[in-house]
């Protein structure tokens, strides 16, 4: 698995786009093929190995990364189907400040106007995971654009039912975040829809 992304400096602060979790070992000579899309709050810790460039991305422990990564990987495997050639999932973000402190991300992205989100989010993805967390005022504001989306497939884990929902969540339901979510059922419904 290899992870790449781009970083960028706006107003003195780092923002990341175009992050993408390559199932497999990434040949940048060979086209790339999206398989899904997870959505999550921003980017946190991981940080850059270059600027403006797309690049190698150091994770530096942040595990999300990796997880939904396994998940799909998984999801492969119980669906008995290869993993397509320079497969990967794209990230994208409430908002793609980088910082460890969600806190100080949201303060930082509230004062980004306009708010600078990726490029990749207009282009269409055959699934779409939300894995956002849950209801929270100040994040809320920035899941609309992503509610008013259409997706072929979407769904993602409740935490309060402890089930996958095929639906796009609502801002106010708990769209359990990859930590601590229970592997099996994620990668049983990526099965079905990959």
């Amino acid at each position: 698995m290899e992870f790449i992304a781009q970083f960028k400096k706006l107003d003195g602060h780092l923002l990341r786009f175009d992050t993408r979790i390559y199932l497999d070992s990434f040949n940048p000579d060979a086209e790339s093929e999206c398989v899904g899309a997870i959505i999550g709050k921003n980017p946190g810790s991981a940080v850059p190995v270059e600027l403006d460039r797309l690049m190698p991305l150091a994770l530096n422990g942040d595990k999300m990364l990796p997880t939904v990564g396994n998940r799909f990987v998984e999801g492969y495997a119980l669906a008995r189907k290869a993993i397509p050639s320079n497969a990967y999932v794209r990230v994208w973000n409430l908002f793609y400040v980088c910082s460890k402190d969600l806190g100080e991300a949201i303060e930082i992205a509230s004062t980004l106007n306009p708010l600078p989100v990726c490029p990749s989010e207009r282009e269409s993805v055959p699934v779409a995971w939300f894995g956002w967390g849950g209801n929270d005022e100040p994040l809320n504001k920035f899941k609309e654009r992503f509610l008013r989306r259409k997706f072929r497939n979407v769904f993602y884990y409740d935490h309060h039912s402890g089930h996958v929902v095929d639906q796009i969540p609502s801002a106010s339901a708990f769209a359990k975040h990859t930590q601590g979510m229970p592997a099996a059922p994620v990668a049983a419904h990526l099965a079905q829809i990959l």
